[in-house]
């Protein structure tokens, strides 16, 4: 493994929201990489987080200056980008309540305001007296035509995760990820706050397919839990189709002693994801996970580590994430405040992976990225 460039794909100094975060990139057929994050935040727990992108037209050497492409009265989290073809790309993202942030987070919210909590102070109260209605809380997805130019209106869809669909080799968008108890019940038998999701399926991973560009979603399967473990140890996941078909997903877990509680497990399905294999682990420390499937068929998973020593990982599988090469050291860090990276292959083989942590010294966390080859 080389290394080829590191460098600041966002950040912000001398104002209060100098927090970026939970990024994810993608490409398109032109070879221009469009990045996307959670930016202008007070902190990790912050009420005021709108969705960011940015553009490089240099194999992810520069990018632009931010645009704003979603900006709602929510919070907008763990923004997703995925390219479908022909201008057509799909930015995904979820929100929480307005009364999360009220009680019991706002204590939490403080906290992560460091210095800046009067400002933190002045705008939860104006949150509070103006707050947005319950039911635009959830997980949405919104689509671009003209290549991100501009954007269509939100879409609810039934799970959540960081990086959002994926655009299988066979054409249709596949989404893995937690329920959300917000979704309509024509999906998934819940509304949002009245009624709960059952209890057998409460935090449970579930893969949902739309054949018309994410307009619709039906729910296609349940993923496997951890025996032993509650529902709520696996999160975060993301997938990839290898060549034959096989869908892989991979997961984050917490809460495992085995790992220092935060590794990767991994699913596979073989007749389209309608059912699925016992749970195999990555053996490492560190998520949540992102896959890249290369030109050669190979898969690139990439997490981040928030135990000592801190730092954005990377392995490198030939057999469909059975087995795994070494750990390579994308990028070192002070703490844990890091990960969710995401990784997409170039014309010439060389990859670029976008992430978040503090940048040298600063108190916050920016959007970088890696440029490396293998």
């Amino acid at each position: 493994m080389k290394i080829l460039k590191k460098g600041i794909v966002y950040r912000v100094t001398g104002n209060p929201f100098q927090y970026q975060a939970w990024p994810s990139v993608c490409s398109d057929e032109n070879g221009r990489l469009y990045a996307v994050c959670s930016g202008h935040r007070l902190g990790h727990v912050c009420p005021f987080g709108k969705d960011l992108m940015f553009i490089s037209d240099d194999g992810g050497e520069s990018w632009s200056s931010p645009t704003i492409v979603n900006d709602t009265w929510l919070d907008d989290r763990d923004a997703g980008i995925t390219y479908l073809g022909d201008g057509k790309m799909i930015l995904s993202y979820f929100c929480h309540p307005t009364e999360a942030y009220m009680t019991p987070w706002r204590d939490w919210v403080m906290h992560d305001a460091h210095e800046f909590g009067p400002v933190a102070e002045g705008m939860l109260e104006c949150y509070e007296k103006f707050g947005a209605d319950k039911n635009m809380a959830g997980t949405f997805i919104k689509r671009s035509l003209d290549y991100g130019k501009s954007w269509g209106e939100a879409i609810r869809t039934p799970v959540s995760a960081p990086h959002g669909p994926v655009k299988t080799l066979s054409g249709r968008l596949l989404y893995v990820g937690r329920e959300f108890p917000g979704y309509p019940n024509r999906y998934m038998k819940m509304d949002y706050p009245e009624d709960k999701v059952a209890p057998e399926d409460k935090d449970r991973i579930f893969l949902c397919e739309s054949f018309d560009d994410g307009e619709s979603w039906e729910v296609l399967s349940k993923l496997p839990a951890k025996e032993g473990f509650p529902a709520n140890v696996l999160c975060e996941p993301h997938l990839v189709e290898m060549p034959d078909g096989e869908i892989i997903v991979a997961i984050r877990a917490h809460d495992d002693p085995a790992y220092d509680k935060f590794t990767t497990y991994f699913t596979s399905s073989t007749d389209g994801g309608k059912s699925w294999s016992e749970l195999w682990g990555l053996g490492h420390i560190g998520s949540p996970p992102h896959l890249c499937l290369l030109k050669d068929g190979s898969v690139v998973v990439t997490y981040g580590r928030r135990s000592a020593p801190f730092g954005i990982r990377a392995v490198v599988s030939k057999d469909a994430c059975r087995t795994f090469s070494e750990e390579f050291e994308l990028w070192s860090a002070p703490n844990g405040d890091l990960g969710y990276p995401a990784t997409v292959q170039l014309d010439d083989g060389s990859l670029v992976t976008v992430h978040y942590q503090p940048y040298g010294d600063d108190t916050r966390t920016s959007i970088v990225y890696t440029k490396w080859s293998l």
